[in-house]
């Protein structure tokens, strides 16, 4: 959910896991195809692939990201993606490299937004790169859309409607507003449609990073633009997201109250001066004509995710300090008979940049590669990580957990009440019979004891960003 984003836990789970020593290591080349396969055999070809690569959750970053020519942007903690890796000024955010230039965009209805976009010389497929709940937008994302670039992709890194740089130009607030979800997937099938109509680019493919990664999904839903995508850590269904943060656990209106996402929504959505994610639904429901249960009601992922026909793989981490590992069940139950899609959970990774930077940059390579029309073929596109790998890891098939085969009743029965008036039941109710959710459903145990863990980090995360803003 959006309060997937600035993920100061992360930092601190990899800070406290032991770092081997870091040694050159060969990486297993990857398959030899040159056109794309989009048959179920294909596919299961291209996950059996990326769960075969070493996963080393005790990563230590060395050296450079070599995805920056004429920049010397030193390796570091994925989580940092999220905090000062993402403010720009800080030492540890990089510059998008020199070929990338920003545009100004504008979504279906309107809504204006900034990205970053680069675009090679030639025919060669192009990839969207969707930023989670942060207040910098695609900065978050700018080392995996230079990795992108690097290995011969168009690439667009956008913002969602209502970040800091759409508010700060003055072209946001009140007239646009952030809705979680809806209003942005609309976002990002613009930036689809503006990268496949430019010159050269064959085919276009879609990475996200949480609440980016569900609005991937939200996206593909909406638009065949997509050729292939695929997330991590993206909520299955943004009301049951945010339910899961409720204290008390399990609540009913009144006594409801959202800590961490009201204390992210203060870091995140202009004017900054929100308190109440309530409130925040509010009004964007009054500007685009709906109630806030009709916002929630559009963005269930687990869901939309029957309506795309192009090839889906989600990862999810058992360990994930901000999205519960049972929405990856969730996801999984409404995958059930779809060809091309899979949803995994691996044991160790925190939230949405994993611990392991060089197997996540690796694996999304290998994957567009493989099922992006024309990539498979194109020599300019090429599978090279830009940071170290560090060895001693196994295979990531050895550390996934196993989800089961869950139905479509038991994904349902995950789905929590609307959390601004818990009276109202789901704002997503299940497509197969019209009901809600169960109220009463809670994740397993230990999926709430994790959350917590990591809320005072996130809580002192999103102060400091709103501090490093208040500054400049």
């Amino acid at each position: 959910m959006r309060h997937a984003r600035f993920v100061a836990a992360c930092v601190v789970i990899v800070m406290l896991m032991p770092l081997p020593a870091v040694t050159a290591a060969g990486r297993p080349g990857p398959s030899v195809r040159t056109r794309a396969d989009t048959t179920q055999a294909g596919f299961d070809a291209v996950v059996s692939e990326l769960t075969s690569l070493p996963y080393q959750p005790a990563y230590a970053p060395i050296g450079t990201d070599s995805a920056f020519p004429g920049q010397t942007v030193l390796n570091t903690l994925p989580a940092q993606d999220y905090t000062t890796g993402s403010i720009p000024g800080s030492p540890d955010a990089p510059n998008f490299p020199s070929g990338f230039n920003d545009v100004e965009l504008h979504s279906a209805d309107g809504a204006p937004f900034f990205a970053q976009v680069v675009l090679h010389a030639g025919q060669h497929p192009g990839i969207v790169v969707v930023h989670g709940f942060n207040t910098h937008g695609k900065q978050s994302v700018v080392r995996w859309a230079a990795m992108l670039a690097a290995n011969g992709y168009n690439v667009i890194a956008a913002d969602q409607r209502d970040f800091a740089e759409e508010y700060q130009a003055g072209k946001g607030y009140p007239t646009w507003r952030q809705t979680y979800g809806w209003k942005e997937a609309q976002d990002i099938v613009a930036a689809g449609q503006y990268l496949a109509a430019q010159p050269g680019v064959t085919s276009v493919g879609i990475v996200g990073f949480s609440e980016g990664a569900q609005d991937t999904v939200l996206a593909m839903a909406r638009s065949h633009v997509f050729a292939a995508g695929i997330t991590f850590s993206g909520p299955a269904d943004q009301d049951t997201q945010q339910y899961s943060t409720a204290a008390p656990p399990n609540c009913s209106s009144p006594n409801c109250s959202y800590p961490a996402t009201d204390a992210l929504v203060a870091a995140v959505v202009p004017p900054y001066t929100y308190t109440n994610t309530c409130d925040v639904l509010a009004g964007a429901a009054k500007l685009y004509g709906v109630d806030g249960f009709g916002i929630l009601a559009q963005q269930s992922a687990f869901h939309a995710q029957t309506s795309i026909q192009a090839p889906l793989l989600n990862f999810y981490a058992a360990d994930d300090p901000l999205v519960p590992a049972f929405q990856a069940r969730m996801m999984a139950g409404y995958e059930q008979g779809a060809p091309l899609q899979r949803t995994l959970e691996i044991q160790h990774g925190a939230h949405a940049y994993y611990y392991d930077r060089w197997w996540q940059q690796e694996a999304i390579l290998r994957y567009f590669k493989d099922l992006l029309p024309d990539a498979a073929g194109d020599a300019a596109i090429t599978v090279g990580a830009t940071v170290n790998q560090t060895p001693g890891g196994t295979a990531l098939q050895s550390q996934l957990v196993d989800l089961g085969a869950p139905t479509r009743a038991q994904a349902d029965a995950y789905l929590a009440p609307y959390i601004c008036d818990t009276s109202r039941g789901s704002p997503a109710a299940p497509p197969a019979n019209g009901g809600g959710g169960d109220p009463t459903a809670t994740p397993e145990p230990g999926s709430g004891g994790l959350y917590a863990s990591g809320l005072a980090a996130l809580l002192g995360a999103a102060l400091f960003v709103r501090r490093r803003r208040a500054a400049r």
